[in-house]
């Protein structure tokens, strides 16, 4: 394991296999359901105030006012209902270049952030809203990745470049002071300023194996395994990480932990075979690029793992996440534990409906019962999946909370 430069939270000492002062927390895409709709309740009730003050249904946006407000929002759910040390992913703000000559517009009840190239953008003012106008859309955007048939014609300019792709290179110091300096990272600094040693951001990939559902659809992902297996391979090996000034822009604002997400890859989907030859050589190549560059790696992994543990065990992530047991795939964390050993470090897979529904005292008692049976030491309390978008504000924290009430 690369060593990592020192950072003093609890996940980052758990991540680099040093002592904690308690377990840490690290909810599984923490920013979605309840606290992605709080965001998003808060952001519309801000604008709407400002729109209030200036008397107006039309405000023009400045860079200042914009981030004030971005950063307001932020800790409005940092100080009430998601506390530090939780984990939050790299939060990439718009620049000032793309604020200029941007406004916040409202129509009745309706308001429209409004770009510059005056393309309108509808803020939801609350969760039932933003569902409603959903359905009536039919705009979800996961729907048409299932819905979607074979799309060979996506994935032309990967497949039929007659000349092999140029070595990617190492971003140089003026590409990354570049992307620092361009502003996409001034709310990701002030939340650091505001909060020091506190917490610990992430950033986001997705498998290469992953990408095979966003170039083909779900119908057509399957039929290429069987069908077309050399035409996937190419794909996967288009889709390894690369170099890039974002990254090293990441590391340089400390960010030192990388979310990999594995979907679609499970037992209950494809053959054991077929994870050996399409997703395990491509995912480990991943995982070994973030790892070499002395990032921590988290691979969360969804659906049924259990009869893939042997596999998974010789993939060089730091910590392994896994949902919660779905369908009587009877998933279990002990003996994901034991699949994996003592020494590596273990995410906690909570049910996320359980902690919406379940009594403060039995909610507790699935914690320590998790904690129990992985051991403390490696391990990191979170849910098998995102927290249900109905679960209470209130409940969000005292799960965050519960590994230092206990």
């Amino acid at each position: 394991m690369t060593p990592s430069p020192n950072a003093t939270d609890p996940l980052n000492l758990v991540l680099n296999r040093r002592p904690a002062p308690f377990v840490p927390v690290a909810t599984v895409y923490e920013g979605l359901g309840p606290l992605e709709f709080h965001r998003m309740a808060l952001r519309w009730r801000k604008w709407h105030n400002l729109l209030d003050r200036a008397r107006a249904d039309r405000l023009p946006v400045d860079y200042d006012t914009y981030l004030e407000l971005e950063l307001s929002i932020h800790t409005t759910i940092i100080e009430t209902c998601y506390p530090p040390p939780g984990w939050l992913s790299l939060p990439a703000n718009t620049t000032p270049s793309e604020i200029a000559g941007a406004q916040v517009v409202r129509r009745g009840a309706d308001l429209y952030w409004a770009s510059p190239d005056g393309r309108e953008t509808w803020l939801a003012p609350d969760r039932i809203a933003y569902h409603a106008r959903q359905a009536s859309e039919r705009s979800l955007h996961f729907a048409g990745l299932w819905e979607r048939g074979h799309r060979a014609d996506r994935i032309e300019d990967l497949d039929c470049k007659k000349d092999p792709p140029s070595t990617p290179h190492e971003p140089d110091d003026t590409e990354v002071e570049a992307d620092l300096a361009s502003g996409r990272y001034d709310l990701a600094q002030a939340l650091l300023e505001r909060y020091p040693g506190q917490l610990p951001f992430y950033t986001y990939d997705s498998s290469p194996y992953n990408s095979l559902l966003g170039l083909l659809g779900f119908q057509g992902m399957m039929a290429a395994l069987i069908e077309e297996p050399e035409r996937a391979h190419r794909i996967l090996a288009a889709k390894l990480p690369q170099p890039s000034a974002h990254l090293a822009a990441a590391r340089a604002l400390g960010v030192r932990i990388v979310f990999v997400e594995e979907c679609l890859a499970s037992a209950d989907l494809i053959s054991p075979a077929m994870y050996r030859e399409f997703v395990s050589p491509y995912t480990k190549q991943a995982l070994a690029f973030y790892e070499e560059r002395g990032f921590r790696t988290v691979l969360y992994f969804s659906g049924n793992l259990m009869p893939l543990l042997d596999d998974l065990e010789q993939l060089p992530f730091t910590a392994l996440a896994f949902e919660e047991d779905r369908k009587n795939y009877g998933i279990d964390l002990a003996r994901v534990r034991l699949a994996i050993g003592p020494d590596r470090v273990l995410f906690g897979n909570v049910d996320a409906p359980f902690i919406e529904h379940a009594s403060d005292e039995d909610l507790l008692a699935e914690v320590r019962r998790q904690m129990d049976t992985a051991g403390p030491d490696r391990f990191v309390l979170s849910a098998g999946s995102p927290l249900t978008p109905n679960t209470p504000l209130e409940r969000v924290r005292l799960f965050c909370q519960s590994t230092r009430l206990i």
